[in-house]
């Protein structure tokens, strides 16, 4: 039995353009590991059936096609069925020409033409979308339908819920997707063939990263060797290509008279030695907290389309934290809070936290600007508590530059993150344990937990609770535990 002719959509046809190498994984090998969604990706997947499924809102009087991947042609046969029968509009509109499939999100009449409407979970046109709505367009003009415009409608950062302003923007995007219908075909064509022959050979490059990291990074890019020049915090293009230019793959092979700043010294330092290197100073920076020390750490929620009154799309709710407090004796106390049920989230957070920050001289935080910005979220949102808030915001101090600045592990390869830096100093607190351990996974479960309750059953919803509890308060027990470390190698290195 002669094998099916490979088929192209948007998506494969935009990964075409990435890399074909890409493209013939992804077509050749449609249950490959690397295809498979994690929790982050599945939360965005998840957001954008919901941005879609609000959008239809915006066309009341389309016919909504019932698409079901399985059976594409009934589709089509309806989508045509719905031309004949003279709808103004169509959502999921699909089509097959040439060996390419399209699902258009809001197809339009407008005078003698029609209009192509992609809808984007994003706030701005972004050059990666072009591409996505001008193989569209070529594929419904293929099919006998002329367009008139083509359009990408986005969230409106300006929206403010319920009413201020629109929660929809429509921008017009024909010019740029005419500059690209030209060679649609020809690339279309390029790509089935391709398809129909063995792997391409596709050296490594910008493209792997752009405009998404290709999820088969790792079949083409041969592992990096231990401490990689790669790992320099910072490091620019130039000075990479300068050090590849010597032969230099590792950071201990940098000659001593290459220029790099201080941290990258340090870590050269630090592998050389293969030992921590604490620079003179750090004993200074840490005198300047007072105590009692709050450790502060918020989880925040940023849904797509806004809940609560004042909130504009993808803008930051702080919905959870947890404060652990050291007094100069050595004491801790611990305050948590993590919202629960109906309404607005941000008066309850307020008003525990304020609570939890009474008498405390200093708040902690790593990365601080994040912590400050939602001080002040909470405190425009909670007029009551609006003057304690600010008062907290300014005593926060940033525990992430004092150990940037002073102090380096071999193991924290480049990277600041907390999570990074944790397991190369404290290495019996790592996360590796906890059953909610990334801040992106976090705030999407915290999402559906507060915003969609309805979709767990009440015992998971239980449990997520708690998973989610230990991740916040564990960030600020490690604080604590930080602090208490950068003490001690402090010791006689003021």
């Amino acid at each position: 039995m002669a094998a099916r002719p490979k088929r192209l959509s948007k998506s494969r046809f935009t990964a075409g353009l990435q890399c074909p190498r890409q493209l013939w994984w992804k077509v050749h090998e449609p249950r490959a590991p690397e295809l498979r969604p994690d929790a982050g990706l599945e939360a965005i997947f998840d957001m954008g059936n919901r941005v879609g499924e609000r959008a239809r809102q915006e066309f009341p009087n389309a016919t909504l096609i019932d698409l079901d991947y399985r059976d594409l042609q009934a589709a089509v046969d309806a989508t045509r069925n719905a031309i004949a029968e003279g709808a103004p509009g169509i959502l999921e509109a699909s089509f097959l020409e040439d060996r390419i499939f399209v699902a258009v999100d809001a197809l339009s009449k407008e005078g003698d033409g029609w209009v192509v409407t992609e809808v984007k979970a994003t706030t701005k046109v972004k050059p990666q979308h072009i591409p996505d709505a001008a193989v569209q367009a070529h594929v419904v003009e293929r099919a006998g339908l002329p367009v008139s415009r083509v359009e990408l409608m986005h969230l409106n950062r300006a929206h403010r819920h319920p009413d201020q302003g629109p929660l929809f923007i429509r921008a017009d995007i024909t010019e740029a997707v005419a500059e690209l219908r030209a060679g649609i075909a020809d690339e279309a064509h390029t790509q089935l063939r391709m398809l129909e022959g063995p792997l391409p050979d596709v050296a490594p490059g910008p493209h792997c990263t752009s405009p998404y990291d290709c999820p088969f990074l790792a079949r083409c890019n041969a592992p990096l060797p231990e401490h990689p020049i790669e790992d320099l915090h910072r490091i620019g293009a130039r000075q990479l290509g300068e050090l590849h230019d010597e032969g230099i793959e590792t950071v201990g092979q940098i000659p001593s008279d290459f220029p790099l700043n201080g941290i990258q010294t340090r870590h050269r330092a630090a592998v050389l030695r293969n030992e921590m290197v604490v620079e003179p100073g750090l004993h200074t920076a840490l005198a300047a907290y007072r105590y009692p020390i709050a450790m502060l750490d918020f989880e925040t929620i940023a849904p797509a389309l806004p809940q609560w009154d004042g909130c504009s799309p993808f803008g930051k709710v702080p919905v959870q934290f947890s404060v652990h407090t050291l007094s100069e004796d050595g004491e801790i106390s611990r305050r948590a809070y993590l919202a629960d049920g109906e309404g607005d989230p941000r008066p309850g957070v307020a008003e525990a936290l304020v609570a939890a920050l009474d008498g405390a001289a200093t708040v902690l935080a790593w990365n601080a600007p994040f912590e400050k910005e939602c001080l002040g979220i909470l405190a425009e949102a909670s007029p009551e508590q609006a003057a304690a808030l600010l008062d907290a915001r300014g005593k926060v101090e940033d525990l992430l530059p004092v150990v940037r600045n002073y102090l380096y592990h071999p193991e924290f390869r480049g990277s600041f993150s907390i999570k990074n830096v944790v397991p190369a100093l404290l290495p019996a607190m790592a996360y590796d344990d906890l059953e909610v351990s990334d801040g992106q996974v976090a705030s999407s479960l915290l999402e559906k937990v507060l915003c969609r309750p309805e979709e767990l059953p009440a015992e998971q919803r239980a449990g997520l609770r708690g998973q989610l509890a230990a991740y916040c308060q564990h960030d600020t027990a490690v604080m604590v535990e930080l602090y208490r470390f950068l003490q001690e190698v402090s010791a006689g290195r003021a």
